[in-house]
């Protein structure tokens, strides 16, 4: 999709968009995320969620708190898949101790969001030590084993086209990272426990094979080259902000591939122009579902996995503009505080997810 330099104006309408809406009720429709062909449409009632949904599309909010996962209670269990389709894979796990086995993700990129917890991932480069908000990247094929030292809970993404940085050009190269924050593996030999027989589990879509070594396969002495696993924190991400209008979610990109868009929120300063608006405007994203790990709000937990489909249009209803607008100063921090991973193609719900939905959990009282 090719973008137009010509836009028509019908009716009413701000003159900019997100700027002197006063009254007018906007909505943004686009494609491509948020920078293919846009309209935005102004309403002449205020925004309102609908009263009742019929269909597997819908919007849904799952609290981690009401989740199985598979590698909580089993040392062998692998991530509990959430949402997928052929491309893409969002699982969250929830690890206590050390996985009996190694890992080796023969399809795909595998993409570590912690969200609590504290431990290591040992990698055939070397350990990578984490903590909470580390995003950690572990190329496809790249033997790994997960090591917490305390309970962790992290998302877990896996997609079949390779994860690379988001490149944003027009802003040099310190901006929104300076690659010099990244956390680099180096060579360690690992003194663990002889055991009789190592297995890798070899992940393919979701199947596993194992193959079992006499010896640890873990005897680097040396490694060059650009294609090796690394973290970064979230603390260390300079977002892109502007004084005079909301900038959409996706200037704060920082990893994606041909498949999604990985969109950290973090605390902000808020739009300070009185003229623009603050809040996201109403939208429905026809190209790209939403999957978001809400993390905090306004500093209190909320520790939850909300998936927003495309097409679906969701954002701040009525009630909670008006409850911001009473407290909105010039200079406060937005705080928002999650990881979301916007998905190019439908997403399917897995029953893990659907179970754990509030609906899920009335339907079974």
């Amino acid at each position: 999709m090719r973008n137009s330099w010509i836009h028509v104006h019908e009716g009413r309408t701000a003159r900019q968009a997100r700027v002197g809406v006063a009254d007018l009720n906007e909505e943004h429709y686009s494609r491509g995320g948020f920078f293919g062909p846009v309209s935005m449409l102004y309403h002449g009632r205020k925004p309102a969620d609908p009263v009742r949904v019929e269909g597997p599309i819908s919007i849904a909010v799952a609290l981690l708190g009401a989740m199985t996962f598979d590698d909580e209670s089993n040392p062998s269990g692998l991530p509990t898949e959430m949402l997928a389709n052929d491309e893409l894979t969002i699982a969250l796990s929830h690890r206590a101790v050390a996985t009996p086995h190694l890992v080796r993700n023969v399809d795909a990129d595998t993409l570590y969001f912690i969200h609590e917890g504290v431990g290591v991932v040992a990698t055939e480069f070397g350990p990578i030590e984490y903590e909470p908000e580390d995003l950690i990247l572990i190329p496809k094929g790249t033997t790994y084993r997960h090591m917490p030292t305390t309970p962790t809970t992290a998302k877990v993404v896996e997609s079949v086209a390779p994860i690379e940085f988001t490149e944003h050009r027009q802003i040099g190269r310190h901006s929104p990272i300076d690659f010099g924050v990244l956390g680099i593996p180096k060579i360690t030999e690992y003194d663990w426990p002889e055991q009789d027989e190592w297995e890798l589990k070899l992940k393919h879509g979701t199947e596993i094979t194992s193959a079992f070594y006499a010896e640890l396969p873990f005897d680097l002495v040396g490694w060059k080259g650009d294609l090796f696993p690394f973290k970064l924190n979230l603390r260390d991400i300079r977002p892109l902000t502007s004084e005079r209008i909301h900038l959409a979610p996706s200037s704060w990109s920082i990893l994606e591939s041909a498949s999604f868009m990985c969109v950290p929120f973090l605390p902000m300063s808020v739009v300070s122009d009185p003229e623009a608006e603050e809040l996201p405007t109403r939208h429905r994203n026809v190209d790209a579902d939403e999957v978001i790990l809400i993390r905090r709000v306004n500093g209190n937990p909320v520790n939850a996995l909300g998936h927003f489909p495309q097409g679906m249009t969701h954002g701040p209803a009525a009630a909670e503009r008006d409850a911001y607008a009473a407290v909105h100063e010039p200079g406060m921090q937005r705080m928002l505080e999650g990881l979301s991973i916007d998905s190019y193609r439908r997403l399917r719900r897995t029953p893990a997810f659907e179970a754990a939905l509030p609906s899920a959990k009335t339907d079974r009282t």
